[in-house]
């Protein structure tokens, strides 16, 4: 996998030092470390993470969210407000779609600094993984709809961040048995990713997936 090298400090122009975005007294050694990873790794905050990490286009409308997470919509919504406050991400309107009923026109996703941020406590290294989990977890048909509904672009140091080099074997197929060993953030993934749903009548959420 490979991304884009990340400024240092490229982010603390557009969001603040993270000392100042966390609310951190940094006079323990390691102390914005030990606050920032323990804050990444709340529950429903590291699943909504991850799901953006594995959504096709890193925008997530409120309905997928419900669908992928098994928490109240207040619930979620409470911690993406919470993932706003601290810059990580923000919500995206794609106004062409606000007169139809049957897609949504708002979506969350990540800002520059929240890459930034994933990508130096190792979030991104887990992409590939997320990606061919979201693939492989079935989706109804209202929920296909609204991931295939038109959204605006993400600022090009986002959108230029998610992008990986997606492993293939000889065939052409993915290939994700070098990245078993070395994913942080997710589960391992099976050499063959049609396997998450076996056995399951095609009818496993994502956070089934995660377990």
């Amino acid at each position: 996998m490979s991304h884009p090298d990340i400024p240092p400090g490229h982010a603390i122009s557009e969001a603040g030092p993270i000392e100042q975005v966390f609310d951190i007294d940094d006079v323990a050694p390691y102390e914005t470390q030990r606050t920032v990873q323990r804050y990444l790794s709340q529950e429903t905050r590291h699943t909504i993470l991850q799901v953006i990490l594995g959504h096709p286009s890193h925008l997530v409308s409120l309905s997928e969210f419900d669908y992928y997470i098994p928490k109240s919509r207040s619930t979620v919504s409470e911690q993406l407000d919470n993932l706003a406050e601290h810059k990580i991400v923000t919500r995206y309107h794609h106004e062409p779609n606000a007169e139809r009923r049957d897609i949504p026109a708002a979506f969350w996703g990540f800002t520059q600094f929240g890459v930034e941020l994933l990508a130096e406590y190792n979030y991104l290294r887990g992409l590939p993984v997320m990606r061919a989990a979201h693939d492989a977890t079935h989706k109804t048909e209202t929920v296909q709809r609204h991931e295939e509904a038109p959204r605006p672009p993400l600022p090009e140091p986002v959108s230029s961040a998610l992008v990986y080099d997606e492993p293939v074997d000889k065939t052409g197929t993915r290939d994700l048995s070098a990245l078993r060993e070395q994913t942080f953030y997710a589960d391992a993934a099976p050499p063959d990713p049609t396997v998450l749903n076996e056995g399951a009548a095609g009818n496993r959420t994502l956070d089934d997936l995660w377990e």
